[in-house]
């Protein structure tokens, strides 16, 4: 295979790759709300505010929560910071993530000011909304300002 036709399928394998997680990655912290509401049927405790920290059958599933949470950040800070990024994605990025960020803390405050409180199914995909805004606004800044120093690519 020469150098272009190599060039041309890690360009199409980046793209199938990058375009629905660049579309799709904002969904995540719902997907985590819904499996923590889901694990609520079964761990009762689950679903409880954060001021009743009742029994120990809350701590597995916070911890799978948690783990998958601490995944996605990981995912969405290696999307960030790859040299190969565009600076138009790295916008759109960093936009979504400061709306779902300020969404969920709208939600946040609803939450806390109602009748039933903060449950734990929301706490950690609240949590990880925001480290997501500015994990992903301090590397997009500094992905974005060694530019010029890289490929033509990173410059789009």
């Amino acid at each position: 295979m020469n150098p272009s036709e190599d060039k041309a399928v890690r360009k199409k394998r980046s793209f199938l790759v990058r375009w629905p997680l660049g579309i799709f990655y904002w969904f995540f912290p719902f997907v985590l709300m819904g499996i923590g509401y889901f694990m609520g049927e079964f761990v009762p405790a689950f679903r409880m505010s954060v001021s009743h920290l009742s029994d120990a059958t809350i701590w597995p599933p916070l911890l799978f929560i948690i783990i998958l949470a601490i995944i996605w950040l990981l995912l969405d800070l290696f999307y960030v910071i790859n040299r190969e990024t565009t600076s138009r994605s790295l916008q759109f990025d960093l936009t979504l993530s400061l709306l779902l960020a300020v969404t969920l803390s709208i939600a946040f405050g609803y939450l806390v000011n109602s009748k039933s409180g903060v449950a734990w199914w929301f706490v950690v995909p609240y949590i990880a909304a925001v480290l997501d805004a500015f994990t992903t606004a301090w590397a997009a800044i500094n992905n974005a300002t060694q530019k010029p120093f890289l490929s033509d690519r990173g410059r789009e």
